[in-house]
This record gives C-alpha cells, structure tokens and sequence, in this order.
C-alpha cells in the first residue's frame, strides 16, 4: 500500500478543488479502492480460498465501474462528502497508473486489466505476492513508492502545520 502517498500527493493532485470538498471524505477514497481490495486478496489467501477471479490486491475496489458507481452515487446525493469521496478514488487510480509508467511491471499485474474491468476480459492484475509483509518488503524497494511515501509524508506534515 501506497498510504502517505495516495493520502498527501493524491488529495493535492485536486489543486483547489479540494478546499471546497469536506478532507475526510476525500483522505478516505484516496485509499478506498486499497481498503477493499487488499484485505479481500489476503484474507482468501490465508484461508486457502482464492476463487480465480481474485489473482491480486487491485480488483474490484479499483475498476472504472466502482469509479462511475461512486459518480452515480455524488451526482445523485449532491453531496459534498460524495464528490469528495468519488475525487478521492479518482486520485487513487491516477497514481496506480503513475506507478505503472515506472519501468519493472509485468503486464499480467498491470492496473488497466483492473480499471478496464471487464472490457478487457473477465481477470483482476495479478499479483505475485504471498503475504502483506513480501507485499510491504516489495514496495519498499520501488523507488516510485518511496518517493511518494516521502512527499506525501511532507504534503501532510505541511497541511497540518498550516492548518493549526
């Protein structure tokens, strides 16, 4: 997970739009679509009951028709909180493309297999991990989710200061 980096980069990649939308609405898509898939991946694997469909951490949670359900969703409430919400997870898939310009991807993990679900054929990325802690070893040694745990670590310490 990309925490630091989809929490402080992906809600300033809004610019000011974000100050007309309420921060925790906004703070919880920018990991919406990790807070669903993750824990589903994991949770069937430890139980030994990986269905084929779910081969990876990004399934569901981050395909473009959850994107058009949460915009659905905000432009039917009118709602500050869902727009907010919807902006979040739009943020969130921006910068798992990002990610993927980053050369050392396979493409039977990429994210467009899961943001074209299923346009693209009935299959999730798939994802060559067998725990959260090889998950969590593995993006820390990719530059890209280094970098963006450090900016986005200092883009919320510079919110908050600014804030208080």
């Amino acid at each position: 997970m990309f925490v630091l980096g989809h929490l402080g980069v992906g809600s300033r990649l809004l610019f000011g739009l974000r100050r007309r939308l309420p921060p925790w609405p906004l703070y919880a898509g920018c990991l919406l679509p990790d807070l669903i898939d993750k824990p589903l991946y994991y949770a069937l694997l430890l139980l030994h009951r990986l269905p084929p469909l779910i081969s990876g951490t990004r399934t569901f949670g981050h395909t473009g028709l959850f994107l058009l359900a949460l915009l659905a969703l905000a432009a039917l409430v009118r709602r500050p909180w869902a727009w907010a919400l919807f902006a979040g997870v739009a943020t969130h898939l921006a910068l798992d493309v990002a990610g993927e310009l980053v050369p050392g991807g396979s493409p039977e993990s990429s994210i467009w297999s899961a943001i074209l679900f299923p346009a693209e054929g009935v299959r999730f990325p798939v994802a060559h991990f067998d725990s959260p802690l090889e998950h969590l070893l593995a993006n820390a040694r990719n530059g890209f989710v280094v970098a963006g745990e450090i900016l986005g670590a200092l883009i919320l310490i510079n919110a908050r200061r600014h804030s208080s």
